[in-house]
């Protein structure tokens, strides 16, 4: 009787403490791998580009898709190379 009143309360505790993981939206978003120098680089080029003209929008407010969109627009008018375009965009989707 006692060796089955502990097994219950140790199943219990067991389901009671085991955490399900279940991805958040920042987690899909992330679809870009990028070394921590292309982050840096992103992260510069975009502060500095981006925040001559305006404010800089917080990078976690957008999806990839909306990144996407965005870079095509802002790009060519902050003179963006295609490099720096794609790396803004690992920043932007790995923030």
């Amino acid at each position: 009787m006692k060796k089955t009143i502990v097994v219950i309360l140790m199943l219990a505790f067991v389901a009671c403490s085991t955490k399900i993981y279940t991805p958040t939206s920042a987690n899909v978003n992330k679809k870009e791998t990028a070394t921590l120098a292309e982050l840096q680089q992103g992260h510069d080029i975009f502060k500095e580009k981006c925040g001559k003209c305006h404010k800089l929008p917080k990078p976690e407010k957008r999806n990839a898709e909306q990144w996407t969109k965005v870079l095509e627009k802002m790009g060519p008018k902050a003179k963006l190379s295609k490099e720096q375009v794609n790396l803004v965009y690992k920043y932007v989707v790995n923030f």
